[in-house]
């Protein structure tokens, strides 16, 4: 064997936990992030430009969102661990909310009105009538989708419509209210000291848990768990699907236990380049195809999701070192999430798909990413500049300066006082 052969040889079989693989700002998180984010607009680029579906084996928008949502649980439960509490939620509606209303307000006071205009001729009705602007606003404005479209908007003029009879105007925000559910699931673990090094059990209990559910789920599709009706409606969030809760929690809770127990987690590249395979091999089969009506038939292999969240760790620390700018200092993930799919909806409506598959895909996620980097620098990162802001009233008068040595400071094991990758982290999307 030569010795370039043995040293690969030797490297596949090493392995090192994720504390010491991963060094704090100087990751992919950001690269997949952007990624999955152009993943969603691709699969959206069938829907809403062709009324089909982007490829009939594999849902790729539905694993894009998966993927997020493990990146999510593993940040956000680093995030818990070195704040408390309020500060923890604090840093989460900073992170979600402001992005999210400006685009909100931008297709409820700019989009709508021009579509209701070229259709109407008037804007008499779009304000005030039952599914108009102000309801589309108030409804979803804490996160989530409990008002789809807006008034009659899109109702028979895109492919969309003929393909769904959706009037939908911004679909992507639906998993908005799943990742607030998980934000607050983890703040009350956080309040209940779970994620503490002695309680960490407890986490990594509740992911066996649901995965012996999913497991359960796929070879007993006739007795299924959990996997009809919805939790809810909850204050603010509306109805959550149970299929979703079971598919993206199990995902946010693995994201999160390989965060807590990142002192014991192999970095194997090995495994890394196995569990990849795995999940080409299940997606080409058709068997893991995304939640959904289809999870209580067999439709997706719930151990391929631990293949999967493997995977998305893995590359996360394993990514050429070029691709660990991506997102670290201007993050555009999050806004073109949240815009690609209203973007797409008028395009459609004007006639882009003329472009074919790949030119609609190109546009679309150009003007997306435009958008999202007007959201990120004159929204986003403002509002992230507030994170240590306090009210007055509850400061306490103190010598010490803020930072790792501060009142808010949690000690993490295997974790440098330098290596938040990013203050407040970006909310999943799909």
């Amino acid at each position: 064997m030569s010795p370039l052969l043995r040293t690969a040889v030797r490297r596949a079989l090493a392995s090192q936990p994720l504390a010491t693989a991963y060094h704090g700002r100087a990751n992919g998180f950001g690269a997949l992030r952007l990624a999955f984010a152009l993943a969603v607009v691709l699969s959206h680029t069938a829907a809403l430009g062709f009324g089909r579906p982007l490829l009939h084996r594999v849902d790729l928008g539905a694993l894009a969102v998966a993927g997020f949502f493990t990146i999510s649980g593993f940040l956000v439960v680093g995030s818990a661990q070195r704040n408390s509490v309020p500060r923890f939620l604090w840093h989460r509606a900073l992170r979600i909310w402001p992005g999210l209303w400006v685009c909100l307000l931008f297709t409820g006071l700019v989009v709508a009105p021009l579509l209701y205009l070229d259709r109407h001729g008037t804007l008499d009705g779009l304000w005030r009538s039952p599914g108009g602007v102000l309801d589309y606003l108030r409804l979803n404005w804490w996160g989530g989708l409990r008002q789809f479209g807006i008034a009659d908007l899109l109702r028979g003029d895109t492919p969309y419509w003929h393909w769904q009879g959706g009037n939908t105007i911004n679909g992507s925000l639906w998993t908005l209210a799943y990742e607030i559910y998980c934000y607050l699931a983890v703040a009350v673990l956080a309040a209940l000291t779970v994620l503490r090094r002695q309680l960490r059990w407890v986490t990594l209990l509740a992911v066996v848990a649901v995965f012996g559910v999913l497991c359960w789920n796929h070879v007993q599709p006739g007795t299924a768990v959990w996997t009809s009706g919805a939790v809810g409606p909850l204050p603010m969030l509306g109805a959550l699907e149970k299929t979703y809760l079971l598919w993206y929690g199990f995902m946010f809770l693995a994201g999160g236990a390989a965060e807590l127990y990142r002192d014991r987690l192999p970095i194997n590249d090995l495994l890394g380049v196995l569990a990849l395979g795995t999940v080409g091999w299940l997606a080409g089969r058709g068997d893991f195809v995304g939640p959904g009506p289809n999870v209580v038939d067999g439709a997706f292999f719930a151990p391929g999701l631990l293949a999967y969240a493997y995977a998305v760790l893995w590359l996360a620390v394993r990514l050429p070192r070029m691709l660990h700018r991506v997102g670290r200092d201007n993050d555009y993930s999050y806004g073109v999430y949240i815009y690609s799919f209203v973007v797409q909806q008028v395009l459609a409506k004007l006639g882009l798909p003329a472009l074919g598959v790949a030119g609609f895909f190109l546009f679309s996620a150009l003007l997306s990413l435009g958008l999202a980097m007007l959201s990120w620098h004159l929204v986003e990162k403002p509002a992230l500049r507030g994170k240590d802001w306090t009210p007055p009233a509850l400061r306490e008068p103190s010598g010490d300066p803020p930072g790792p040595d501060g009142p808010d400071a949690r000690a993490v094991p295997g974790r440098a006082a330098d290596a938040e990758p990013d203050p407040a982290a970006a909310p999943a999307a799909g």
